[in-house]
């Protein structure tokens, strides 16, 4: 027992002497010290200042072209008409089933909306 209270007795006098060097090494110098806050003459770093506008740039209006052109354009195109169907046209899911397959497959019926799903 006495050579195990002797052991415990010089790790912990081992711990206490490396972690009293590494407290004492990791200390900054004098001159790494930030300045007292509390003194008006202590020296600190110059505040430099940078506008948050120093780069902007004034938003300049787009060129609008003649109403007249576009109108031509639209009418060349097809008018109304045409962006309408080009647009029901991208909004139709595609089907995976040909007609005659989904057509024969069971339908479910719709289920009821409950509660406030209908607003």
């Amino acid at each position: 027992m006495q050579s195990t209270a002797n052991g415990v007795a010089l790790f912990l006098s081992a711990t206490t002497l490396w972690l009293a060097s590494s407290a004492s090494a990791q200390t900054a110098p004098s001159e790494a010290r930030r300045p007292d806050p509390l003194n008006p003459k202590a020296q600190v770093p110059t505040v430099v200042y940078r506008s948050a506008f120093k780069d902007y740039r004034p938003n300049t209006e787009a060129e609008v072209g003649s109403w007249k052109d576009a109108n031509t354009t639209v009418h060349q195109a097809g008018g109304w008409r045409a962006y309408a169907k080009e647009a029901r046209q991208s909004d139709q899911p595609e089907q995976s089933l040909p007609a005659a397959s989904a057509a024969s497959a069971p339908s479910k019926p719709a289920a009821k909306p409950s509660g406030h799903a209908h607003h």
